[in-house]
């Protein structure tokens, strides 16, 4: 029951991180020729576009905060992993799940602080482009959101994945995939 419950929550953060990195990806293609406009206006039509460097301030974070929150489901996050790696297999995945659960505490106070900022932010105007300037914090909301969400299923992956840890010869985060069987 709780592994199918862990399949089903993989799979739907697949999906999910599939979206983030959509997200990010389509920022990053804006900001290129947003940026290219700015020194195009700079330094041929000697008029600068104030405009761009409020939405590349948007853009950079749709880039930062949801690509960070897929890449901790799919491991690709930035981590140091040598002292785990020399510990045996069991230890290791211990060590694993208390780094899963420290990051869970994270990216809750990540969620909290960034609808705060949301909430908080909503009602004042971002100069220039004349949004609400709570929209730069909606990115870290929905990663907070998502370290919270990947760093759970990292958890139910190991604790349901005993059997298979306590067989191996050495622990990675990639035993636990189903496509490694």
């Amino acid at each position: 029951m709780l592994s199918q419950l862990t399949g089903m929550l993989d799979r739907l953060g697949g999906g999910l991180a599939k979206i983030l990195n959509l997200i990010g990806g389509i920022a990053l293609i804006a900001l290129i020729p947003s940026f290219a406009w700015l020194v195009f206006g700079r330094y041929v039509l000697n008029e600068t576009p104030t405009w761009v460097e409020q939405i590349s301030l948007i853009l950079i974070v749709l880039i930062t905060f949801p690509v960070a929150a897929a890449c901790i489901r799919d491991n690709s996050h930035l981590s140091v992993s040598f002292f785990r790696d020399a510990l045996p297999p069991k230890a290791a995945a211990v060590l694993a799940l208390i780094s899963y659960a420290t990051m869970v505490v994270f990216g809750f106070y990540m969620l909290v602080g960034a609808y705060d900022l949301v909430v908080f932010n909503w009602a004042k105007s971002m100069p220039i482009i004349h949004v609400p300037d709570g929209l730069r914090s909606i990115p870290m909301l929905v990663c907070g959101g998502g370290i919270v969400f990947y760093s759970l299923v990292h958890i139910l992956k190991i604790i349901t994945g005993w059997k298979t840890i306590a067989h191996s010869r050495f622990y990675s985060d990639e035993l636990l995939d189903k496509d490694t069987e």
